[in-house]
């Protein structure tokens, strides 16, 4: 359990850099285990999930080492020789299912715990698990898990119908390894899914449409190893601007990749929050006058959380409260998870004028002066930042309760980095 005691109501000022991609990270350390060859990563953020991730592979036999003061790791994976993940590693991070492509190519069998994560709610594993499938792997159930036999892998034209970034992820890696064209439809394209196909591309896969929700691989190539140094998390992106705007400061943002954040930008712009750009730093500029637009038809505005380039889902919740400082009302839909906005609960602890109307659904009604206090953290990282976001709007001492340490899964400097800009935040 962290406890983080949080003054709030001052103002920011300075720079920042957006904590490494987290969701880069985690399918470019499983991607290592296609090759045999030595895998170097650079600007790896020390989180909890990464960790756990390397922890796995050296389970599995493969080898981890340091440098940089742990900025940088390298992996070889020539010497694993097991293709069953550890039960209690894996259950504590879903990430973990995109180890099953490259075992399933390395072994034609792999053992899948059941993966833990996020509380957002159910999380089905069939997008996932009907993927590899449409590429001929078979699916056997068992008591703790499941396994996947590979020994009918074969190229085809495949439509899964709903584009995961998990499962898209592992579908590429998968199809990396088998032998012929393979079409992608309905793919998922996050900043986080493009990185990835440009990771491999720079191991000697063979990946058209990047970017795109059609991916087309030339599969069967063997794979190489490679430098790959990963890119900025647009998340923290949005949380620094949300954290900019709560407190009426001004923040530069550097390594802000502008094709990551055009849609982003729009989505501030319609609660009165204007950005712009000097090169790759993206300014946040102090005092904005916070006022919700309206539709041209005078209506409410119903910002969606939806696939990439919409709004990302996992930082949904740092707009909510961003939009709770503005004047006028909004209404939130996230149709992906069904625990997603259960945070409204905390938020109305600090005097958040919040309405729940059904679990994918939240209206704000602005301007909130939010009030300090104790606020217990859910299981969600995306949801406990935005109540980080608040407690910078709320003058006096919060202290937030992060029972499960989930900003320690995405954020591990985040203390620092905001002192370093006039917070005043200590964990304890």
């Amino acid at each position: 359990m962290a406890i983080y005691r949080i003054n709030g109501g001052l103002k920011l000022s300075g720079e920042v850099t957006p904590t490494p991609n987290k969701n880069e990270v985690l399918p470019a350390v499983v991607a290592a285990l296609l090759t045999d060859e030595q895998v170097t990563l650079h600007n790896v953020p020390k989180t909890s999930d990464v960790r756990g991730m390397l922890k796995i592979i050296k389970k599995l036999g493969g080898k981890v080492s340091y440098t940089n003061g742990g900025n940088t790791v390298k992996v070889n994976s020539s010497t694993i020789q097991d293709g069953e993940l550890d039960l209690e590693l894996t259950k504590k991070m879903k990430a973990g299912v995109m180890f099953m492509a490259p075992l399933l190519l390395r072994f034609k069998k792999a053992f899948m715990p059941i993966p833990g994560g996020c509380k957002l709610g159910t999380r089905p594993l069939d997008a996932f698990v009907n993927g590899m499938e449409m590429l001929g792997a078979r699916y056997e159930p068992s008591e703790k898990g499941f396994f996947l036999h590979g020994d009918t892998l074969k190229a085809n034209s495949i439509w899964p119908w709903f584009p995961s970034v998990t499962g898209t992820e592992n579908l590429i890696m998968l199809a990396t390894g088998i032998k012929g064209r393979i079409e992608i439809f309905n793919a998922a394209a996050e900043p986080h899914v493009q990185q990835l196909c440009k990771m491999l591309v720079s191991m000697g896969a063979n990946i058209e449409g990047i970017g795109s929700n059609k991916l087309i691989i030339e599969g069967g190539h063997e794979l190489k190893g490679t430098e790959w140094t990963i890119a900025s998390d647009h998340l923290d992106i949005i949380e620094y601007i949300a954290s900019a705007a709560v407190t009426e400061s001004e923040l530069r943002i550097n390594n802000a990749i502008p094709e990551h954040t055009s849609l982003i930008r729009q989505a501030f712009e319609i609660v009165g929050v204007k950005t712009f750009y000097e090169g790759t730093t993206l300014v946040v500029p102090e005092k904005q006058s916070l006022k919700i637009k309206k539709t041209i038809k005078g209506d409410i505005y119903d910002i969606k959380a939806f696939f990439w380039p919409m709004f990302p889902p996992d930082a949904i919740h740092s707009l909510i409260v961003t939009a709770l400082k503005s004047e006028g009302k909004m209404i939130f839909h996230n149709s992906f998870y069904e625990y997603g906005f259960f945070f409204a609960e905390e938020l109305a602890k600090m005097k958040g004028n919040v309405v729940m109307a059904d679990p994918h659904r939240l209206i704000t009604f602005g301007p909130t002066n939010f009030r300090a206090g104790p606020i217990d953290a859910p299981n969600i990282i995306a949801a406990t930042k935005g109540l980080f976001v608040a407690a910078l709007a709320a003058p006096g001492e919060t202290i937030l309760h992060d029972r499960t340490d989930q900003l320690m899964r995405r954020y591990p400097n985040l203390v620092d980095i905001y002192n370093s800009v006039g917070a005043q935040i200590e964990k304890i």
